[in-house]
């Protein structure tokens, strides 16, 4: 039986957003997954929710160095980071993980009232890749959930290209790059039994977006959803530093996703793309960065879209 357990409960903090926050533990053997975060809006109300699924739950005391988190909360959205696996990096290749953060995010929305039409998700990374796939899941029907919104920080979205970037270009990728490309081979020939070529429908089935399917595989459930997309394609830094082309950069999905859409009739997804803002945490020039998205922006959009 799961089990629902809070370790700290409601507590109020002056050091992290001014508000307070709430840690829940559904497994009371297992704090590694299947657990969330609540952090609670300044306002009487809460007006909508802000889903984050991350790959550990972070230590709400501290300072994030990025205002995204406060400006939300001050705006009356409460945000829900949620752990719903170990296994990094996490896909959502699997209904079953995400019919795990289904059951997080509608305990939340009950617990709170939380408006139904004012659901939103999103992230960088692979964080964004699982709040299209999220996403993708309640538009097939699958969840009562109803995402208004998704916005994606430079995420993959076909892991046919993913797993084909790493195969056959890896001889050049130094870095992270590099550490990627030996990661995901072998976890992905694990998980599929085999490459894209052995398992097409596979991959495609598992996947935001397809490249060599002409229906676009699995985007064509998004064709209602609101999408907002941050990308950086500097491609000199990632051919100097990374030894990568174009298509091994999520640019690549990302572009060709946004056309695809566009022309299944999804005239609200917006792509931004950014020039010279994207850096790591040392200042270290970094276009796969959370410093590319407008914070202020990003708010006003999901703003807008309350009902």
């Amino acid at each position: 039986m799961k089990t629902k357990l809070s370790i700290l409960g409601i507590l109020i903090c002056s050091v992290c957003y001014g508000q307070h926050h709430e840690y829940v533990y559904r497994n009371s053997s297992d704090s590694s997954f299947n657990c969330y975060l609540k952090l609670f809006p300044k306002t009487d109300t809460i007006r909508g929710l802000i889903i984050r699924d991350y790959s550990k739950l972070f230590d709400a005391k501290e300072k994030s160095p990025y205002e995204f988190t406060e400006l939300a909360l001050e705006a009356g959205m409460m945000i829900l980071i949620t752990n719903t696996s170990n296994q990094f990096p996490e896909l959502f290749i699997s209904d079953s993980t995400i019919k795990l953060l289904d059951e997080m995010v509608q305990e939340v929305v009950s617990d709170h009232r939380i408006p139904e039409d004012n659901i939103f998700m999103g992230g960088i990374s692979s964080s964004g890749t699982r709040a299209l796939r999220y996403a993708q899941y309640c538009a097939q029907g699958k969840s009562k959930t109803k995402i208004r919104g998704v916005f994606v920080v430079d995420s993959p979205l076909d892991l046919e290209r993913l797993y084909n970037s790493a195969l056959h270009h890896k001889k050049n990728f130094t870095d992270g790059m590099l550490w990627e490309a030996n990661l995901i081979l072998p976890m992905f020939k694990s998980i599929y039994g085999g490459s894209p070529k052995e398992h097409y429908d596979a991959y495609r089935n598992s996947s935001v977006f397809s490249h060599t399917d002409s229906l676009g595989g699995n985007a064509v459930f998004l064709k209602n959803t609101e999408i907002i997309i941050f990308h950086e394609p500097d491609i000199d830094w990632w051919i100097k530093e990374r030894g990568c082309s174009y298509y091994d950069i999520n640019s690549y999905d990302l572009a060709a996703f946004t056309v695809f859409m566009k022309n299944l009739g999804n005239q609200t997804i917006e792509l931004i793309t950014t020039s010279g803002m994207g850096f790591d945490r040392e200042g270290k020039r970094k276009p796969h960065s959370w410093t590319i998205v407008d914070e202020h922006y990003l708010l006003d959009w999901i703003l807008k879209r309350i009902r």
